[in-house]
């Protein structure tokens, strides 16, 4: 496994005909495309979870768009529900930006595997639903950047080298001509924060899923080809090696700490680790980065808690994890 890849996602967008999309829906036709898609997973309903998000707190609302188990819109959006798969692995999301997304998230960089469950989840609701298609357009969606095969791919990678000496914008052009798109680690509009950063295909119109996960896939290769060169340059450098101790010491013994400052330390260690630097400490970096957010805190506190408090458990946490 590349150590650079953090997860591969694979999200496809569906609608039914003859109903309105989402941000046009009403609420008697929201909850008939529920029914149908429930009806639709019926070989395998005991599998999931239905989530409505009419009926959850905002803390778990929070907790699912932090994890990327849906969007952020969705998690405001009454009209939306999820089909949470009880391993994880998959949701399948309805009413949300488009009637039906299938999604699939793994901690590796198997993308075929990524691929084939959502494949086979896109495959049983096809039999009994009846997806907008055009011959000439291929899937119809609310947005046109998705038309076409319908398909988002992406990897989360971990990129702090190329962050550092400022090389991330000129690999935004770089991948631009292949269709490809490189973001915050919530995808676009959002910040990179502890150096993840999300690549995704941006064409979804007049290629294949095979080739799009082909290209992908090339892109990915050669990114993290260009990280690893740079981290290679600085290995033995006692400047660079300094910033990844000081950043461990300040995880293991900070009396309070925000998840922004965190997050930049992790990322630290998490490429000391991975270069062979930090000798001692297992890689389960973004494990515990995903443990810090705030909703993460509250939910296992059972209780509201100012910013101060989230900041002092935060750091507690950390002292004992590290």
């Amino acid at each position: 496994m590349n150590n650079m890849v953090i997860s591969t996602r694979i999200r496809l967008a569906r609608n039914l005909k003859g109903f309105s999309f989402p941000h046009k829906l009403n609420h008697k036709d929201a909850e008939e495309i529920t029914s149908r898609v429930q009806n639709a997973l019926a070989p395998i309903i005991k599998d999931f979870t239905l989530v409505k998000m009419s009926d959850v707190d905002n803390v778990t609302k929070q907790m699912l768009a932090e994890n990327g188990t849906i969007s952020p819109d969705a998690a405001n959006n009454r009209l939306c529900r999820v089909f949470i798969k009880k391993d994880g692995g998959a949701e399948i999301t309805v009413n949300e930006e488009d009637h039906v997304r299938i999604q699939t998230l793994r901690r590796d960089d198997n993308i075929d595997a990524a691929f084939e469950l959502v494949n086979r989840l896109d495959d049983l609701l096809d039999e009994s639903l009846s997806f907008a298609f055009s011959d000439k357009y291929g899937y119809l969606t609310a947005c046109l950047t998705n038309t076409g095969t319908g398909m988002r791919a992406s990897y989360m990678l971990h990129l702090p080298m190329l962050e550092k000496t400022k090389q991330i914008k000129a690999l935004e052009g770089e991948i631009g001509r292949f269709g490809m798109v490189i973001r915050g680690s919530h995808g676009e509009g959002s910040e990179a924060v502890g150096s993840l950063y999300q690549l995704s295909n941006q064409v979804t119109l007049g290629k294949s899923e095979r080739e799009i996960i082909n290209d992908l896939n090339n892109i990915m290769k050669q990114i993290t080809a260009k990280e690893a060169a740079l981290r290679e340059k600085v290995k033995g450098d006692a400047a660079f090696e300094d910033v990844i101790f000081r950043s461990l010491g300040i995880l293991k013994y900070c009396k309070t700490i925000s998840a922004k400052e965190a997050m930049e330390h992790l990322s630290n260690v998490k490429m000391g680790i991975e270069s062979g630097i930090i000798k001692d400490k297992e890689d389960n970096i973004y494990n515990i980065m995903t443990d810090i957010q705030p909703s993460v805190i509250k939910k296992k506190e059972g209780q509201a808690l100012s910013n101060a408090e989230i900041c002092k458990k935060r750091a507690e946490y950390l002292n004992k994890t590290l």
